[in-house]
């Protein structure tokens, strides 16, 4: 539970000294269901708490079934290199970490879940997201047009605006192929500048779920590398990361057990090595429709 007499939600006296931020407790906070295409993903987060009032948060009617009419919604200008995929923003909660003695805000913590597809005309025919493979090489076409083709311009033109996905590890806790990674602004994985941690599974044929964490920092040193201890940042990440379950419906079930009878595995690769970007210096990978159905049939 926040101490608000030590951890106001106030600056009245800006310092960046170190220190160990306090923010919402996960403990007690409410639960919620999303229904997706007759599935139900479970998560538990803290209610919206930003720095900004002014900032809303994102929810979705209870017991609405998104996909039921999926009504994708396009990107931003530029912000994909195609008009091929859209996407349905189902929560966005924002929740801010405090110094002591009222030196204001050090750090916020930004979680999201969407669900992504491609709108119909540009569906892939005869492919299933929930076969691992295909889920794969899914992935790396949309990262590929999500990220890869922002670089920057004239002389720099061949370094990359992004970098990743980096740490990749795929995971076992979901009935369905999942993973996790890093994208990052920045050329150097080192040295990435608010990276975004993604965690994405499938949840229909033809659409995966993205739930995305990222940690904002308003205190920040001439590197700028944090000031304060991240700690408990990270760790209200990793308790609602931890928290989220995800039960699937009868007619999914059926989906998800035939293709496990086909492939056998249905985990995700275990390394997946940071793409080539940007785009338009490095040619994407194979990923068009019938070399993934070439290499399904193949068994690769």
């Amino acid at each position: 539970m926040r101490n608000f007499f030590k951890y106001p939600p106030l600056e009245w006296r800006r310092r960046d000294e170190y220190c160990i931020p306090n923010g919402p407790s996960f403990s007690g906070s409410p639960k919620t269901a999303l229904i997706l295409a007759g599935n139900q993903l479970n998560f538990q987060a803290p209610i919206h708490s930003p720095l900004r009032r002014s900032v809303k948060q994102k929810r979705v009617v209870r017991g609405h079934d998104v996909l039921s009419d999926p009504n994708l919604n396009r990107y931003g200008q530029g912000l994909m290199s195609n008009s091929h995929w859209g996407a349905n923003c189902l929560v966005r909660r924002l929740w801010a970490f405090y110094g002591p003695w009222m030196t204001g805000c050090k750090g916020e913590l930004i979680f999201s879940i969407g669900v992504i597809g491609r709108f119909d005309e540009h569906r892939f025919e005869n492919l299933s997201f929930f076969n691992p493979r295909a889920f794969e090489m899914v992935l790396v076409r949309y990262l590929n047009e999500r990220y890869g083709h922002h670089n920057w311009e004239n002389d720099l033109s061949h370094i990359p605006r992004y970098c990743g996905p980096l740490d990749w590890q795929r995971h076992t806790h979901l009935p369905v192929p999942s993973a996790s990674f890093k994208i990052g602004r920045g050329a150097d994985p080192e040295k990435l500048v608010c990276p975004e941690h993604i965690f994405v599974f499938p949840v229909a044929d033809e659409y995966f779920v993205e739930v995305c964490f990222e940690q904002r920092m308003h205190s920040v040193d001439k590197e700028f590398c944090p000031t304060f201890n991240v700690s408990p940042l990270q760790e209200l990440q990793d308790n609602i990361f931890n928290s989220i379950t995800l039960e699937l419906g009868p007619e999914t079930q059926a989906k998800v057990d035939q293709i496990q009878a086909e492939v056998g595995n249905m985990q995700l690769c275990k390394e997946f090595a940071p793409l080539k970007w940007p785009t338009n210096i490095y040619p994407p990978e194979p990923t068009e429709v019938p070399e993934i159905q070439k290499s399904l049939k193949a068994g690769c």
